[in-house]
């Protein structure tokens, strides 16, 4: 019996379920970018990242799998074609969500889905090669570097305004 898998029920009954998830998945694969609300987004990515898996894979197995899930044959020759070669140097992470501003008719909170560019379409700034986050420096070389940054500041220059400032209020 498996325990604590959880997948959004949507207040459909399964057949409807899978079919909108299914629906869902063959737009994205076919416009590459789709707007929906949050939830749907958070559960269609599963989705999209295993048709893509299996696209990569290329076997007749991962071809019949494809087929049974996406009902249109163009969207799976472009899955196992166009997109296995885009995403061959990616192993996870084909897909993108960004918030959007929330429907105007019931305020629902909604997403862009979109297909994340492959490694050879990338140009620009984003393609260059960015600086890795550093980890968590030990405290005293923290404290260190902080005592450094404090000493290569300049002093603030002192104007009449300040001096003044100063004078008023030790008077005071």
């Amino acid at each position: 019996m498996p325990h604590q898998v959880h997948q959004r029920k949507f207040g459909r009954q399964t057949g409807p379920r899978k079919s909108m998830l299914r629906n869902l998945t063959l737009s994205v694969l076919r416009y590459e970018s789709v707007k929906t609300t949050e939830a749907k987004a958070k559960e269609v990515r599963k989705f999209i990242d295993g048709m893509i898996v299996l696209g990569k894979d290329g076997s007749l197995v991962a071809r019949r799998k494809a087929i049974g899930w996406l009902p249109e044959q163009e969207i799976v020759e472009k899955l196992f074609t166009d997109l296995a070669t885009r995403y061959a140097g990616r192993p996870s992470g084909f897909t993108r969500t960004t918030r959007l501003p929330r429907r105007v008719g019931d305020s629902a909170p909604m997403m862009l889905v979109e297909l994340m560019p492959g490694v050879e379409e990338q140009t620009g700034p984003e393609a260059e090669a960015k600086p890795r986050r550093r980890l968590a420096l030990p405290r005293r070389k923290a404290a260190a570097e902080k005592a450094a940054d404090a000493e290569a500041k300049p002093a603030k220059k002192t104007t009449k305004k300040t001096v003044a400032k100063k004078t008023a209020k030790a008077t005071a």
